[in-house]
């Protein structure tokens, strides 16, 4: 009967017509191939042990977090509030001042991580899910000199954005702030970023706020595109189809996320310090008033005096600031 000859037939023959060398080439190959089966069966191992133990250890940590979120919400007992700085204490109780926990807690859980939502004594509006209010904090800014009626001279520089108007502080409406910035009616400033129209150019863009009877409105226009502007409820909302459109005409599949206070200049410590300067701003009850660490442009390097030079004389700033 004719037909296809036995496995181990089909075995000895192809091993018969290999040579000595080939042979030995070819077990060889065969064992080294179980050893690392074996060896990779062991790595596969370990690595499911590893995520088990980082599992473990993660629900832990939340669990930690949970704990110490909720201790820093309770509301401290008439007990627990000291008048004098705790300085011993027994090593096998814990303590009781609930403002140490409060602010030992609050620090760890928010150093640690960002999903825990932490309720804020201000009652600024938030932006995002979990947001931590803006605490004080000390930033570095420029001495913007002025006039003698104590108003900023105008224009002037600062890093890409040129202030042209400061504009006024509606403090009255919740919407014209928060905790982070104030959002003065007529502030003007400008800033070179890429054409929207033209792939090989740069442009300038006007960014302004106006009052939008609901709320600020946001504007944003170019000068290669005049009287077409773009208006949003928001500034990350006006500089976001710029961007988008920037990046569309040159091909570029860069991210069309966009911060509006930094397009706008709200973000930068020197505008910061000026906006927060103008009168009224005291009275925006839902913003933190931020301390900033004065610098005087000619003493701040090559980096400054190239861009404060041409607009800022020296003998003219108050240097009473810095006595």
């Amino acid at each position: 009967m004719v037909g296809r000859p036995p496995k181990n037939q089909l075995k000895k023959s192809s091993q018969s017509d290999l040579s000595p060398s080939l042979y030995d080439k070819y077990t060889d190959l065969k064992r080294k191939y179980k050893e690392l089966k074996k060896k990779n069966a062991n790595l596969n191992e370990e690595c499911e042990r590893a995520i088990k133990k980082i599992k473990r250890c993660k629900d832990e940590r939340d669990s930690l977090l949970e704990q110490l979120a909720k201790s820093s919400n309770e509301p401290e007992s008439k007990h627990s509030r000291v008048s004098k700085p705790i300085t011993k204490y027994d090593s096998s109780s814990k303590f009781t001042s609930s403002a140490l926990v409060n602010t030992k807690h609050r620090s760890l859980v928010r150093n640690i991580v960002n999903d825990i939502p932490i309720k804020s004594k201000v009652s600024a509006p938030k932006r995002g899910q979990g947001r931590a209010a803006a605490a004080p904090r000390n930033m570095k800014a420029y001495l913007v000199p002025k006039d003698e009626n104590g108003n900023f001279i105008l224009p002037v520089e600062v890093g890409l954005h040129t202030v042209i108007k400061l504009g006024k502080i509606v403090y009255d409406r919740d919407s014209f702030h928060n905790d982070r910035y104030i959002y003065p009616v007529g502030y003007a400033v400008k800033r070179p970023y890429l054409s929207m129209i033209d792939p090989d150019k740069n442009t300038i863009y006007t960014s302004r706020i106006e009052d939008g009877e609901d709320g600020p409105k946001f504007i944003v226009e170019a000068e290669d595109r005049p009287n077409q502007p773009i208006t949003a409820t928001s500034a990350t909302g006006a500089w976001t189809p710029v961007i988008k459109q920037a990046n569309i005409i040159r091909e570029r599949k860069h991210s069309n996320a966009a911060s509006g206070p930094d397009y706008f200049g709200l973000s930068q410590p020197t505008i910061r310090k000026m906006i927060q300067e103008l009168p009224n701003a005291e009275h925006c009850k839902n913003y933190i008033m931020q301390v900033f660490e004065l610098h005087v442009p000619n003493g701040a390097g090559k980096h400054s005096k190239k861009r404060f030079s041409k607009k800022y004389d020296m003998e003219s700033c108050d240097m009473e600031a810095f006595s």
